[in-house]
């Protein structure tokens, strides 16, 4: 290992000449590598022009040349890659195609010196070519860091001002179609489409967040907008006939909230976002899913009538004087006969006798005055239980 690290040292003023010789020639590299980058798909579509490829190529050459010979710290590659990678993230180059070019430099490089290298000259050229691979890579690796930094702050700056704008459409002025084209372009949506919209809690905040920026990293968007007490989820509803779920619902079917499938457009969405809120306060604490107001109609009913009248505390109250377990057994029971239709399935679903079910139908009517064979009052029930 002495004798490799003395031979290269006693090779390194050989290496330097070579070196230079490619220095020399950074022009005719230059087009070299304008050439090969046309291979490069991305590179075709004149997001960047041939001027400037030229001239970053010439820097970038240059400086990784003399990285090679003076070290990293003494150039001014590293400042070169953090500017090129924030560069090319805001001129829309896709991040394979970046790095896929950055190091188009190494093979132009090597052949170069193996075209001005002599038989001699091999053994320099395989003691030091790791300083020459190294220089490309760590150029690559900065660029590349430099531009999921500049991509990440865009993004952020773009969810900032799609936050802005979607607020608008939950604010009290009034959502003139004007505006909700402008929205509707910012946000780069059909205004007239069809939305999903769901609310959940505060506290899902962060996983919405999460499963929001995972979806745009696949090129997916869903738009979140955290709001006093609540969180607001929409999406454009995909076209009819798509089959299985979409991917924003089964990302968020694990979280308790309110859903509205089908907001018919942008200027519905807040009324929407209400109505999913409403259906989100009557999720109990160990459930969880989205539900729409197909799943929670008798609870959602029976919140506003509670609000304004005390619907189900007043048609109830007759239960007051039973013991939790004797008013819990009951319930059971009457919300079973509910839902079935049946005596008979009733006590098969509770494991009892079907006298046991006719008795405690008995008692709740006579406890509640709901009859719940009859229809209109089992509407009654079927509500205040909910």
């Amino acid at each position: 290992m002495r004798n490799l690290a003395k031979r290269k040292q006693e090779s390194l003023p050989r290496w330097r000449e070579l070196i230079s010789g490619a220095v020399r020639e950074v022009d005719d590299l230059v087009t070299i590598f304008l050439d090969e980058l046309e291979s490069v798909e991305a590179y075709q579509s004149g997001l960047v022009t041939r001027e400037d490829l030229a001239d970053s190529a010439r820097e970038s050459i240059r400086l990784i040349l003399e990285a090679v010979t003076a070290g990293p710290e003494t150039t001014r590659l590293s400042s070169l890659s953090l500017e090129l990678g924030r560069q090319r993230a805001r001129q829309g180059i896709p991040v394979e195609d970046l790095v896929a070019a950055i190091r188009l430099d190494f093979g132009i490089l090597w052949s170069s010196l193996l075209e001005r290298a002599n038989s001699a000259d091999m053994a320099v050229l395989a003691l030091h070519v790791d300083s020459l691979w190294a220089a490309v890579d760590n150029h690559a690796r900065a660029v590349h860091q430099s531009y999921l930094e500049e991509k990440a702050a865009m993004a952020a700056s773009t969810r900032d001002e799609q936050q802005t704008y979607l607020a608008e459409l939950f604010g009290p002025a009034p959502l003139v179609p004007s505006k909700v084209e402008q929205v509707a372009r910012a946000l780069k949506v059909d205004s007239d489409g069809m939305f999903r919209v769901v609310v959940a809690g505060p506290e899902s905040s962060q996983m919405v967040h999460r499963i929001a920026n995972t979806l745009a990293a696949r090129g997916e968007h869903i738009f979140v907008l955290n709001q006093s007490g609540r969180v607001v989820i929409l999406w454009p509803a995909p076209r009819p006939h798509t089959r299985g779920p979409e991917t924003p619902y089964r990302q968020l079917q694990d979280i308790a909230g309110g859903m509205v499938p089908a907001a018919p457009g942008l200027a519905a969405v807040a009324s929407a976002a209400n109505t999913a809120h409403e259906i989100f306060r009557t999720i109990r604490p160990d459930e969880h899913g989205l539900r729409t107001l197909t799943d929670a109609w008798t609870r959602v009913t029976k919140s506003r009538l509670d609000d304004q009248a005390d619907f189900s505390g007043h048609l109830l109250s007759g239960l007051a004087a039973l013991t939790d377990e004797e008013r819990d057994r009951i319930a059971e029971t009457v919300r079973a006969y509910l839902a079935t239709g049946s005596v008979t399935d009733t006590a098969a679903q509770l494991f009892c006798h079907r006298n046991t079910v006719l008795n405690r139908l008995g008692r709740f009517e006579k406890l509640t005055s709901l009859d719940v064979t009859v229809p209109e009052q089992a509407a009654l029930a079927l509500l205040a239980l909910a």
